[in-house]
């Protein structure tokens, strides 16, 4: 069946007639991030036996109650990789996922790869996915029939593959271990990230930069960011940073070279007293240096456990078959190492139930190996 695009309240009103109460269902979604300078979620895949759905939020929907759907809990909500989707429906629309099933946790918690969707696809149902349409500019209407097709691949076989994924967890009594997972995933909140204002230093070639061109590509920069956001366009596509690189190496600022012409001439002047006025002010300094803070006295003692933590859990992976950090993520490992666990209740304070039940006694037995190593290595008098 050809999937239905809904860009109409009508069409989604009637989708969500029969949505709800439904006891699964997929879903994914498509941004305009390699495009936008403000990303937003630009398409809603859904999927329940024989309809796939593709929901526009660009069209003027009200689309509150399909948020209702996803919240509530008798409906279990199928995505693949979702840590992104939460992220993003949280920040564009403030929803949030009722019950979460997402079949990439369930993958590498049975240890079943491949792990990404596409690979998936190929794989089990031998699907393809036309890798182009990754990067397409969702936000352009109307959509290709390429995305299209491409949009409902991502969603069309997920109720399938989560049902045999379940059957499999039961078999090996790992349904609690990716619940829990999937509760975390679905409890991330978006937080904007800070601005850096050193991340200028990090671009490609500016390490070969001398202090005084160093202060010119930071301003080109400042430059371009202005632009981006004003035009709401991803940065690298108003120029890219190797253009801005040339600008600051060349002795006058010119097109050519890697510094594209069809940019440069309507905003030679505007870049030329951007130069000449870096150039002027002379060498940037240096960055400052933030201040370190107070030597932990338990510093080495923390990394010893630490790595005999990481120690312990590569075996135990490797046994299992999975990858390490579903045995046990390195932020948890530090956080056992800072706070010394030394019983069962110390690590049911840190670990979940299933993890304190199958792990903790190795864990304790890995902190007290650490311990008495340290205590081996200390000098005596």
């Amino acid at each position: 069946m050809s999937p239905q695009l809904i860009d109409t309240q009508e069409a989604l009103d009637e989708a969500l007639a029969w949505l709800r109460g439904q006891p699964h269902l997929a879903l994914d979604t498509e941004s305009d991030s390699f495009f936008a300078y403000r990303p937003r979620v630009c398409l809603l895949q859904v999927s329940v036996p024989e309809h796939d759905l593709l929901i526009d939020p660009l069209a003027e929907l009200e689309l509150a109650p399909f948020g209702q759907v996803l919240a509530d809990p008798a409906t279990e909500v199928v995505l693949h990789a979702a840590e992104n989707d939460v992220l993003m429906m949280e920040r564009d629309f403030g929803w949030r996922i009722g019950r979460l099933y997402d079949t990439q946790v369930a993958s590498f918690v049975l240890g079943i790869p491949p792990y990404s969707l596409a690979g998936i696809l190929e794989t089990r149902f031998g699907v393809k996915l036309n890798k182009k349409m990754q990067r397409s500019d969702w936000s352009r209407r109307p959509l290709e029939p390429a995305q299209i097709k491409y949009a409902a691949e991502d969603t069309s076989h997920l109720l399938p593959l989560a049902e045999e994924l379940r059957g499999l967890a039961r078999e090996g009594g790992r349904e609690e271990e990716i619940a829990t997972e999937c509760r975390r995933i679905a409890g991330r909140k978006w937080e904007s990230p800070e601005p850096d204002p050193e991340a200028f230093r990090r671009t490609p070639g500016a390490k070969e930069l001398d202090p005084v061109s160093l202060r010119v590509l930071r301003d080109l920069l400042r430059f371009r960011e202005r632009e981006a956001e004003r035009r709401n366009r991803a940065a690298f596509r108003i120029v890219p940073d190797q253009a801005l690189v040339a600008l600051t190496r060349a002795p006058k600022p010119s097109g050519g070279r890697g510094v594209p012409e069809k940019w440069f001439a309507p905003r030679r002047e505007e870049i030329e007293r951007i130069v000449r006025d870096a150039r002027a002010k002379g060498p940037l300094p240096p960055p400052k240096r933030k201040p370190r803070p107070p030597r932990d006295p338990n510093a080495r003692a923390v990394k010893r456990r630490y790595d005999g933590l990481r120690q312990w859990r590569a075996p135990v992976a490797e046994a299992r078959g999975v990858e390490a950090f579903v045995v046990a993520r390195n932020d948890m490992l530090l956080e056992i190492a800072r706070r010394n666990c030394r019983t069962l209740d110390d690590l049911g304070q840190i670990v979940e139930p299933y993890r304190l039940r199958e792990y903790g006694e190795a864990m304790l037995g890995a902190m007290l190996d650490s311990s008495a190593e340290g205590s081996d290595n200390r000098p005596r008098d």
